[in-house]
Formats: C-alpha cells, sequence, structure tokens
C-alpha cells in the first residue's frame, strides 16, 4: 500500500476478536512465566526483555505488526534473541508505550490555548461491523501540525454508548477538551441531525461557537468528489466493463482516478488504432458513439482530477489551498452544465448541484482559511470574482470581508491584551541617531509639565489614526505565489507583528477539510481493515493507532534506521499481506 503512514494507519486498522472471528494468541505473557522461568538466565532475559521493548516501540512508532509473518521471521534469523519474545510480551510493552506517551498528549491538549478541530473517519471490516477513527486537528503554539487519533473503536448504532455521536463523546469527555472543539468533518454517508446536535450541543455546554454553529459541521471533501465522479462513471459503466475486459482482463479498479488514468489510456489506444489490431478480434470494443461518450466524461473530469491530486496528495495540507482549486472545479461545472452536448450537459448538472450544496456549507471556513494565506488575502477574491465573474461572486466577497472583520473583533474582545496597534506602519520603532542633550536654562517643574502636556496634544492632533492589525495585514501587498511557500512557518515569523491574527491562523488552518487524504480519498468503495489487524484485540488497535499519530516523525525514522530495515519496513503491508496470504 501507499501513501504517508499517518493517513495509511487509518485505512489499515484492526478489529476486535468477535470482528474477525479469533483471538490472537501468539504465545504466553512474559507476566505469566513462573519465578523459576524468569530466573533460568538473567542475562538471555535480559536480552530479551530489550527486544520486547523495542518491538513494542517499532509497533507503536510505524506500520509493522511484529506477529508471525516475514518481518518476524527475518528478525528471528537475523538475532535468534526474538525467537523467545512472545507476541502478549510485546502487546504488553505497546500498551505501556499507550499509557506513557497518553499522559503526555492529554497535558498537550489541556494546556493547549487554541481551538480543535476534530474529523471522523468510517472503516469496516469484512464482517460488515463499523470501527470509528477519531482524530483531533491543530497547531501547536510552535507552528507544527497535529493530526492526533483520540480514539479508535468499534461502533454499534444499536447501542446508545457505541453508536457514533456516543463514542465521540465518550472520548471527548475522556480527554475533556469539550471546550476546545471549534469543528468536526465527516464523511456524507454518516450525517444524521440528531446525533450531530449532541455532539454540538456537549460541546455548547462549555462554549459559544463562532458564526451561530454554522461552521461546526463541516463535509468531507473527498466524499464529495466520489460522489461526483461516481455520477459521471454511471452512465458509461457498461462501456467501462468493456475497457476492463478489453485491456485488464475485466479486473476493475477501486480508485477512481485510477479508472480515469485507463480511461484516458484507452482513449490513446483507440485513437492509435491499437484494437484494430488482429489481437482484439475477438474481443468487444465500445462503438464510435461511445467512445465519444467517454471522451466527454475524462474532459468533465480533468478539472476534478486535477484538483483531487493537488489536495488528497499533498502531505500535511492545510485549509488554505482548498479554495482555489475548488474554484476550477465549480467554473468547469458551471460551464459544462451549460453545454450545447445534451449527455454532458446533464451528467454535469446533477455534479454541479451536488458541488453548489457543497459549497454553500464550506464557502465561509474556506474563506476565512484562504484570507489566512498572505499570497491571496483578499486579494484572490477580487481576482477570482473579476475571473469568474457573476452577481453570486461579488456577494460572496462582500459576505466573506464583513466575517473576516466580524471574526477579528470577537478575537479581539476574546485576546484584548494581545492585539497590535500602530500609527503609521512604514516607520521605524528605533533607529537613528540617540538625541544630544544641550544644555539650556533650566525650566521650572510646572512650565516642563505644561510643555510636554501642549507636544503630546499636537502629536494627538497630527497622528493618523491607530491602524489594526486586521487593515495592515490586508493593506500590505500580498507575497508573490509559490509552490513550496510554507505557511506555518510564514506565521511562526509573523506572530508577534500579528498576534491576534496569528490566533485565528491557527485556529482555521487546521481546520480537516477532507477525512481521508493520499489514496484513501480516491475509494470508490467502502474502505476494510487491512487482515493484517483483523486479530487484535481492541484495546491493543487502539493503543497501536493512537500512538502512531503521536509519535514525532523524525523519531519514526530514527526507530525504523536502529533495524537496519528500512527498505524493507516500506514494502512491509505488501509483504505480510502476501505471506499471511500464503500461509491461509
Amino acid at each position: 500500500m501507499e501513501a504517508d503512514n499517518e493517513n495509511h494507519q487509518t485505512n489499515v486498522v484492526e478489529s476486535d476478536n468477535d470482528a474477525c472471528g479469533h483471538e490472537c494468541d501468539h504465545g504466553n505473557s512474559h507476566g505469566s512465566s513462573s519465578d523459576g522461568e524468569n530466573s533460568v538466565n538473567d542475562d538471555y532475559d535480559f536480552e530479551q526483555r530489550n527486544a520486547s521493548r523495542f518491538l513494542g516501540l517499532l509497533t507503536c512508532s510505524n506500520d509493522v505488526l511484529p506477529l508471525e509473518g516475514m518481518f518476524m521471521h527475518t528478525l528471528r534469523i537475523r538475532d535468534p534473541v526474538f525467537e523467545r519474545v512472545s507476541f502478549d510480551s510485546i502487546k504488553d510493552d505497546c500498551l505501556i508505550h499507550y499509557e506513557k506517551m497518553k499522559e503526555t498528549a492529554e497535558q498537550v491538549l489541556r494546556n493547549f490555548d487554541g481551538q480543535i478541530s476534530l474529523s471522523v473517519d468510517i472503516l469496516r471490516c469484512r464482517k460488515a461491523y463499523e470501527y470509528m477513527c477519531l482524530k483531533a486537528h491543530f497547531i501547536t503554539e510552535d507552528w507544527n501540525l497535529g493530526n492526533w487519533v483520540l480514539n479508535f473503536r468499534r461502533i454499534n448504532a444499536t447501542w446508545e454508548d457505541d453508536c457514533l455521536d456516543g463514542a465521540i463523546l465518550k472520548a471527548l469527555r475522556g480527554w475533556d477538551i469539550g471546550n476546545k472543539i471549534a469543528s468536526i468533518t465527516f464523511l456524507t454517508d454518516w450525517v444524521y441531525d440528531e446525533g450531530i446536535d449532541n455532539v454540538k450541543e456537549y460541546v455548547q455546554e462549555m462554549k459559544k461557537l463562532q458564526f451561530n454553529d454554522q461552521i461546526f459541521r463541516l463535509y468531507c471533501c473527498a466524499d464529495i468528489f466520489k460522489s461526483m465522479v461516481q455520477d459521471a462513471f454511471k452512465v458509461i459503466s457498461g462501456t467501462i466493463r468493456t475497457i476492463d475486459e478489453l485491456m485488464y482482463s475485466g479486473k476493475p479498479s477501486y480508485l477512481w482516478d485510477l479508472a480515469y488514468d485507463r480511461l484516458k489510456m484507452a482513449l490513446e489506444c483507440e485513437a492509435k488504432e491499437e484494437f484494430g489490431k488482429e489481437e482484439y478480434d475477438n474481443c468487444d470494443k465500445p462503438s464510435a458513439d461511445e467512445w465519444k461518450k467517454v471522451e466527454g466524461i475524462c474532459k468533465l473530469l480533468e478539472s476534478l482530477y486535477n484538483a483531487a491530486k493537488a489536495l488528497f496528495e499533498t502531505k500535511d495540507a492545510t485549509a488554505n489551498i482548498y479554495l482555489q482549486n475548488l474554484r476550477e472545479v465549480r467554473a468547469t461545472l458551471t460551464k459544462e452544465a451549460n453545454s450545447s452536448d445534451s449527455f454532458i450537459r446533464d451528467v454535469a448538472a446533477k455534479m454541479h448541484e451536488r458541488f453548489e450544496e457543497y459549497w454553500k456549507n464550506m464557502f465561509f471556513v474556506l474563506a476565512i482559511a484562504t484570507v489566512m494565506d498572505p499570497r491571496c488575502k483578499i486579494t484572490y477574491f477580487e481576482f477570482s470574482s473579476t475571473k469568474y465573474g457573476g452577481n453570486d461572486d461579488n456577494t460572496e466577497v462582500s459576505t466573506m470581508i464583513l466575517a473576516i472583520r466580524s471574526l477579528y473583533d470577537n478575537y479581539n474582545i476574546q485576546f484584548p491584551e494581545t492585539e497590535n496597534r500602530v500609527s503609521n506602519p512604514t516607520s521605524s520603532d528605533s533607529g537613528g541617531e540617540s538625541p544630544r542633550q544641550v544644555k539650556r536654562g533650566r525650566l521650572s517643574s510646572d512650565d516642563s509639565s505644561n510643555h510636554l502636556q501642549d507636544y503630546q496634544k499636537f502629536i494627538e492632533s497630527t497622528n493618523q489614526p491607530l491602524k489594526s492589525e486586521i487593515d495592515m495585514y490586508l493593506e500590505e501587498p500580498v507575497l508573490p505565489w509559490t509552490q513550496d511557500f510554507n505557511i506555518l512557518s510564514w506565521w511562526r515569523a509573523a506572530s508577534p507583528r500579528y498576534p491576534i491574527l496569528s490566533r485565528i491562523a491557527r485556529d482555521y488552518l487546521p481546520v480537516p477539510m477532507s477525512v481521508v487524504t493520499s489514496m484513501d480519498a480516491f475509494f470508490t468503495i467502502e474502505r476494510e481493515i487491512s487482515p493484517r489487524y483483523a486479530s487484535l484485540k481492541p484495546d491493543l488497535m487502539n493503543a497501536i493507532m493512537c500512538t502512531r499519530s503521536w509519535f514525532p516523525d523524525e523519531l519514526k525514522s530514527v526507530v525504523v534506521s536502529s533495524l537496519g530495515f528500512e527498505e524493507m519496513l516500506e514494502e512491509m503491508d505488501f509483504a505480510e499481506d502476501l505471506y499471511l496470504s500464503l500461509r491461509h
């Protein structure tokens, strides 16, 4: 499997005994051995304990499970001490690592002085059980992005405490962060008003939600993309099956970006008359009209495909990159919904309807994050309004300006001591020659006081009005556009100058616009838990998924490199699945 470790971990997760049919029993726990057995060889047992601790650390930090698979087999060849390390021993060490790291994570979130956004992903086991992955998204005081798993567990719609909203509420109470929650992003299929209201009411008991809770419930961008792609593929489903038979032995692709690439490749082969060769004589082939429809669908999906690649394949993407890409998608759908081709017009109209509903619900939070990008600010909206035109765009710009100023005023009231106001942003606060004392006749104290008061009144009458941070920020020119721009580094440096705006940036840039990214964002079917995790019990599953998200990336690489197995670990997902499939 692909992708960065964090995104993969929510795709590859566990299940409990009932869900997958058997318990994991790979040996006796080191804690259950008799005292006599533990003292047989102290030196060897010491090495064994160290080996167990190391494998526990490896399991908690990287996408590796030291079961009876290829990885464990390789370790045993390398060092016989691993022969005596039981699975139960490793499990105990994983749980110890989890408890220690959770203490630190709880302290970080307890002391966090900003807002936290949540995301909820749903995965399934082969026996149709559902699992929830609840994540917290935030930016630390030193401007690092945090995407932490708070809870990974099975949910059941018929049990009150185990239903989705019940599981979310239980986790929030356990972490005691209800007063910091700003928003929550769901998959569309798992939206129901009563459950969302339950979570919202709990949060509102502890804090006031911004914009009258209009941006509390957010929608997953990858999910709306999937729905639109399915609308497009549905009308040519028969042709897609014919192409799969023709080129891929009938094997369909469940990743829509790959399915799109296949259609583009098929069009290229058709243009080169590849399918006219003798080897294809006995194969069914699309008709000329079907090829035309495929070409039209590919053209319709091009902007969607490009936007998805830019959004979902960017590591540690922040919310500011979304609106510009979505604007292009919206423009394409608007244009094609008025196409002279009735086939494309009908498909585009349905996709456009879906997108407009998403746009209406998400525009505020998308716009705020975009304004917080110093390459965009208000200037991007002015450009966008000019390029795409329409009364709706002008209205959106006006609404957005009012909203961002209202938001700034609210933060200014909440954090009045941090505001930075200046009368002349171009002047220097220091510098130049130090004033030289000139000996004069000495003034009386009363004369000196009156003189200085008159001078202060003169200054006040001639100075420019004080400018707020928001005025300073918006009036300064936007930065040149660069693809490798690091917005978190920019705000880290700019936060002393914009203390209130930097708080807004910290709260809105980490908002998860998509529940899933990387390869997971392109699935057109329900994602399942990997069989490699199928036998893990709930406590171990939750511990592994949480600690992997808490572990700093730089320390993950240290753990892996200490084995000297870096390349093998990169392919471990594939290798373990292959090994287990051959064994069973």
